[in-house]
């Protein structure tokens, strides 16, 4: 159970679990600190996201916002979107595909 997070280009890939096992290994999640303009979060090689992921993404998404980042989610599994109807928070997700 692990949790890989590539950045190349200003494109972020999710890899494995994002659950709240995982998330330690980044928090607090510097990686946005490097960034800057439009930002995109590809979740292809995500296995498995957790509550405690959604949250997560919810929290760095406002981070983001602070640092004048232009977030797009792409490749979003089913598990989150249904984890992000359940707990009503599908508009606060910037998926563009």
């Amino acid at each position: 159970m692990s949790l890989t997070i590539d950045s190349n280009d200003n494109i972020l890939r999710f890899g494995g679990e994002l659950n709240r096992d995982t998330l330690m290994l980044y928090s607090p999640f510097k990686l946005l600190n490097t960034l800057s303009g439009k930002v995109i979060f590809d979740f292809s090689a995500l296995s498995n996201v957790d509550s405690a992921g959604l949250a997560w993404l919810i929290q760095q998404l406002g981070k983001a916002r602070k640092q004048k980042l232009e977030v797009e989610f792409v490749k979003v599994p089913a598990q989150l979107l249904a984890l992000a109807k359940v707990s009503a928070v599908t508009s606060l997700l910037p998926i563009t595909d």
